[in-house]
């Protein structure tokens, strides 16, 4: 059980660091100020308003440890509060319709 456990973590975590470096939808990690909500948060950046709930796919704390979920370190502030962050996003299109969630938050 715990070997399947560690295999299966290790490869959430391959995964996700295979996303990350794959670009985001503008090609890289961007960094912006987040406004913090009490359940979301949001990025306005390049013309776009990205946004997220705050428990995030992917996150790294200010040591460079990766996370696969959870509230990020650097959003967990007062509802209503602004703070600087980096980020990815992935643009995603169904139907006709764009959007670019933000799929990982970095800490550092």
């Amino acid at each position: 059980m715990l070997v399947t456990l560690s295999l299966t973590l290790a490869t959430a975590i391959w995964l996700a660091r295979a996303a990350m470096d794959s670009g985001a939808a503008s090609g890289s990690w961007a960094e912006g100020v987040a406004h913090v909500g009490a359940d979301q948060f949001s990025v306005a950046h390049d013309d776009w308003t990205y946004g997220s709930g705050l428990s995030v796919m992917s996150w790294i704390d200010s040591s460079g440890t990766w996370h696969d979920h959870g509230v990020p370190a650097c959003l967990r502030v007062k509802p209503g509060t602004s703070v600087p962050v980096r980020f990815q996003a992935r643009e995603v299109t169904v139907e006709q319709q764009t959007w670019r969630p933000i799929v990982a938050v970095d800490c550092r």
